[in-house]
């Protein structure tokens, strides 16, 4: 009997772990199919026919479980012989519902998979009756039943180690060194797992120490709260320094205000780009967070990110619209709030209602109306309209645009210091975004630039300095004339000069032919200064600011 573990990934570079998980556990062989949310559904169905499977398995979230309902219900018109089984997160807190509702579904294992997958493989074989298999929900006639779910252990010395094989150059790999969280965010499924297991240093370090030979240039941890054990955290940090590939990157979610000095100093001691950290602010009204569990120390949080080195690690923020309690000015108010802990990236989420959290089970009681369909996003509440959330994701594509990875950097922090509230300034381009959606305004190489350009310069701010600041920007990130990404006249220094200027600093490019190498060099005037700017591969790695003498 031919089993199949299938994943749909939410795109290429991703990995699933839990079908690897799953197929290094099982004591019988199984084949691993992963595929994206984005092939064609024939393709995915072609793919499936050619391993001929006599059952299958798959892995369910929220981004995939469209196509997997899909795929299910075809596979069980096409080959009713083809039995079908799920797990995961999507399916394992309203199981029974998903059975009655779908009835192409043979079977759907609940709570810690590894625990019960050998007897659910021995149920599928005939050997065992459904009601011995733990966390097993599964249909006896027209009755739906659902057993007791596994009893996990202490730690998480059960799982097993993972084989990668070489080619892992272009993909993410996803890795959890402990399960549950110490927490009780109403809106997270990790709220209700609060019995927080580790995997053993050792093991982990064996695991990874395989990891580097595949090629990955970056792993995730997807733990919660990664650094709770602050001796163990700084032990792993430690084996990451010391034998990570000099070009891997390591993702941690970490609250920022929980992470000691000793943490702190040891991170700032990697090599640049090693460690990346995403840190879940969510709000900064302490109304809103305690209707959700939450207590955000704002300031205990600044002054950590104050001390962590911006040029080595990449942080980024959470920020949710939709909570209970919080309108748009709450919500605006709070982004500027976090603007200047200087974080690379902040990401601003729409509040998910997942099945089997709190904040779910209590939407009526909090007037929160969300689509029924996954992700379950919030619509509207009572503190925000329906016309506000969209907009809202107007201003998500702003900040995504215009501030993540430290775009506009010169431009915001002129802004800044001219005390413009950057949360008006970006929900004023969100609104214009949302009511000319027709001339998609960002679209194409050069709209960003024309679209922030204008927006600067119909208020009235694009003097000299700002404008100034506004090149700066255009040049670290392109390599061309800027004159050809909005309408101005705005010359260059003359090859001649860029010549003259390499030759009298041979410290800024090493060449032994300065005309050939003026190529990649860009001189541009920013007030009394002459900025060089030297690129490789179209991107911007080294600048010279050589002040202008005007007599």
């Amino acid at each position: 009997m031919k089993g199949l573990l299938v994943a749909f990934n939410a795109s290429y570079v991703h990995t699933n772990l839990a079908v690897r998980l799953l197929k290094e556990v099982a004591d019988r062989p199984l084949a691993v199919l992963e595929m994206t949310v984005n092939e064609p559904e024939e393709q995915c169905l072609a793919k499936i026919a050619l391993e001929r499977p006599d059952f299958i398995m798959y892995s369910t979230y929220i981004w995939n479980w469209e196509r997997v309902r899909r795929i299910g219900a075809y596979i069980r018109k096409a080959n009713p012989s083809v039995r079908q089984f799920l797990g995961g997160p999507e399916v394992s807190y309203d199981a029974c519902e998903r059975m009655r509702d779908h009835s192409w579904i043979d079977g759907i294992l609940c709570g810690e998979g590894e625990l019960s997958f050998n007897d659910l493989l021995t149920y599928i074989e005939g050997d065992k009756p459904p009601s011995r298999v733990p966390g097993l929900c599964y249909r006896k006639g027209k009755a739906v039943y659902l057993n007791a779910p596994p009893e996990s252990g202490s730690t998480l010395d059960y799982l097993p180690s993972v084989t990668y094989p070489s080619d892992m150059g272009h993909k993410i790999i996803y890795y959890e060194s402990m399960r549950g969280c110490p927490y009780a965010c109403s809106y997270c499924l990790s709220s209700t797992d609060d019995d927080v297991r580790y995997r053993s240093v050792e093991d982990i370090k064996r695991d990874m120490r395989h990891i580097f030979e595949t090629g990955t240039k970056l792993i995730k941890f997807v733990d919660r709260s990664f650094h709770i054990r602050p001796e163990r955290t700084k032990e792993i940090l430690s084996f990451f320094i010391d034998e990570a590939p000099r070009d891997m990157c390591i993702h941690f979610e970490m609250n920022l205000e929980h992470m000691s000095d000793d943490i702190i100093r040891l991170m700032n001691r990697a090599p640049r780009g090693r460690f990346q950290i995403e840190a879940g602010i969510q709000s900064t009204n302490d109304a809103v967070n305690a209707r959700i569990h939450r207590r955000t120390d704002l300031r205990k949080i600044s002054e950590v990110a104050k001390r962590i080195d911006r040029e080595k690690i990449h942080t980024h923020v959470d920020l949710i619209v939709g909570l209970p309690g919080e309108g748009r000015a709450s919500f605006l108010n709070g982004f500027d709030e976090v603007v200047p802990i200087g974080a690379k990236r902040i990401q601003i989420g729409f509040l998910k209602l997942l099945p089997g959290t709190e904040l779910r089970a209590r939407a009526e009681e909090f007037g929160i109306v969300y689509d029924s369909e996954p992700p379950y996003e919030v619509i509207r509440t009572p503190d925000l309209s329906a016309r506000e959330v969209l907009t809202l994701k107007y201003f998500a594509t702003v900040v995504e645009t215009f501030y993540d990875e430290d775009a506009f950097r010169e431009t915001r922090r002129l802004l800044s210091e001219r005390d413009v509230k950057l949360s008006r300034l970006f929900y004023a381009m969100a609104r214009e975004l949302r009511d000319n959606v027709d001339e998609a305004p960002l679209r194409g190489q050069n709209g960003k630039y024309r679209f922030f350009y204008d927006a600067l310069k119909k208020r009235g701010w694009l003097d000299s300095e700002l404008y100034a600041a506004f090149k700066k920007d255009f040049y670290m990130c392109e390599d061309r004339y800027i004159g050809r990404a909005i309408d101005v006249d705005d010359p260059e220094v003359d090859r001649e000069a860029v010549v003259a200027f390499i030759k009298s600093h041979p410290e800024f490019i090493e060449t032994a032919d300065p005309l050939k190498a003026s190529k990649n060099v860009r001189g541009i005037v920013l007030n009394d200064t002459i900025r060089y700017l030297y690129y490789e591969r179209g991107k911007c790695v080294n600048y010279y600011d050589d002040r202008r003498n005007d007599g």
